[in-house]
């Protein structure tokens, strides 16, 4: 139910929400030009100081230092002019790849509002939007998001819910990543497990390139192969774990995706499915991630696959009523979701 709110109470909120938007995009600056980092190597500083540092024109880092202040995100003093970040917000604003780092969404959901006319376009002709119509942001936005998930939880906290799994890799077993993105979850495992080999597939070609040189930085490029395919194709092989991670849902056909998962999945293998945490009635989802949620979904996840002619899922489109029922079309006989408490994901430890 929608709280009851006076006529006034109700345009509150939709400055409250307009304002986020606003502070969303000048986080997206902020972080674009390195604004954050300097300040918080270098600050306190006044807009002049900030644009000498920056290489900036000094009158627009002034007007975004007051916005920015004003938004919560950096203090500023009026007697000197300076602007400051608070220690308490390093870990979100400048730690690249801890815990708590946020600029891969700045990224990701600044250039997800890019491709506006195509998105309306579809909502006129039906359709969708093709991967190539998202700037370089929204990837790196991605991997960045990717990279803060798995460097900190995969290994740590999430994998010690499948023993079997371990062992597998323990023992020098082989690992898929199907929809791998840039690689990130594939470089992790590498790192900890020294003796198994891995594989990484993605339909984005881009993304295939970026997993090679990160991978390369790593001094993983031994063990590990990244191959750009449609693996709801077909796969040729067999692994002794397989993974999806936030994939399944935007696929243009998810049941071929089980479909090539299973047969890619020895007789004695296991496959970890991670994807979006959801309701079987999208209505139903609640909480602060909902909007997020469905506004993801029509701006990538569900037009990205309807513009491959695909079934368009979305990213509320896989609850776990659904990835039983998939499951089995496909030939797994047991789903079990695993007990790891996330408010964006659910994890399952399916097996042939």
């Amino acid at each position: 139910m929608v709280p009851t709110r006076t006529a006034t109470e109700f345009v509150s909120k939709v400055i409250e929400d307009a304002t986020g938007m606003m502070t969303l995009r000048l986080c997206a600056i902020g972080d674009r030009l390195e604004l954050f980092k300097i300040i918080a190597e270098h600050g306190p500083l006044t807009s002049s100081e900030l644009a000498a540092r920056s290489g900036l024109n000094e009158r627009y880092v002034r007007e975004w230092i007051y916005g920015i202040s004003l938004a919560g995100y950096l203090d500023f003093d009026k007697g000197s002019r300076q602007v400051s970040m608070p220690e308490s917000h390093r870990p979100a604003l400048v730690e690249v790849g801890g815990p708590l780092y946020q600029g891969g969404l700045f990224k990701m959901f600044n250039a997800l509002m890019d491709p506006y006319e195509d998105l309306i376009r579809a909502f006129r002709e039906g359709g969708g939007i093709d991967y190539a119509r998202y700037g370089d942001d929204f990837w790196r936005g991605l991997e960045h998001n990717s990279c803060v998930r798995y460097k900190n939880n995969l290994v740590s906290k999430w994998l010690p819910e499948v023993p079997d799994l371990v062992a597998k890799l323990e023992a020098g077993g082989s690992f898929a990543d199907f929809g791998c993105g840039a690689g990130r979850a594939v470089i992790e495992l590498a790192q900890r497990f020294p003796t198994a080999t891995f594989h990484g597939f993605d339909l984005f070609e881009g993304n295939i390139n970026t997993a090679r040189e990160r991978a390369r930085e790593a001094g993983l490029a031994n063990r590990t192969t990244f191959t750009s395919t449609n693996f709801a194709n077909g796969i040729a092989g067999q692994f002794d774990v397989v993974a999806t991670f936030d994939v399944i849902h935007d696929m243009a056909d998810p049941r071929g995706g089980f479909r090539t998962v299973r047969q890619a999945c020895k007789d004695d293998g296991i496959y970890l499915l991670m994807d979006i945490e959801c309701t079987d009635d999208p209505a139903d989802n609640i909480g602060p991630f909902a909007v997020f949620k469905l506004g993801a979904s029509l701006h990538f996840c569900m037009t990205t696959s309807l513009g491959q002619g695909g079934e368009g899922l979305g990213t509320v489109g896989l609850p776990e009523s659904r990835v039983r029922e998939f499951s089995k079309a496909a030939g797994f006989s047991s789903v079990r979701r695993l007990p790891i408490q996330n408010p964006l994901n659910a994890f399952y430890e399916i097996r042939p």
